[in-house]
């Protein structure tokens, strides 16, 4: 079974703003326009969304239409 899409969520620092974001990278913060560009599934918040949203996000994120728990990979940058 091969992913049809891929859902991202992003944790931003807390003095993120998308509106300081370069014109053509904004698209990835705008779900309607990810999708359609990139079929992903792009969720984001800032780092003060605590562990517990955090956990309750994975949770549902990484279960399939059928079910099935998926891999979940977290990339840090510097």
């Amino acid at each position: 079974m091969s992913p049809k899409d891929i859902d991202l969520l992003l944790i931003m620092a807390e003095d993120f703003n998308v509106s300081e974001v370069a014109g053509p990278a904004q698209a990835i913060f705008d779900a309607p326009r990810a999708k359609l560009m990139f079929s992903a599934d792009v969720f984001w918040a800032r780092a003060s969304i605590g562990g517990e949203l955090l956990t309750l996000w994975l949770d549902t994120y990484q279960v399939s239409r059928t079910f099935q728990k998926g891999g979940i990979v977290e990339v840090k940058l510097p």
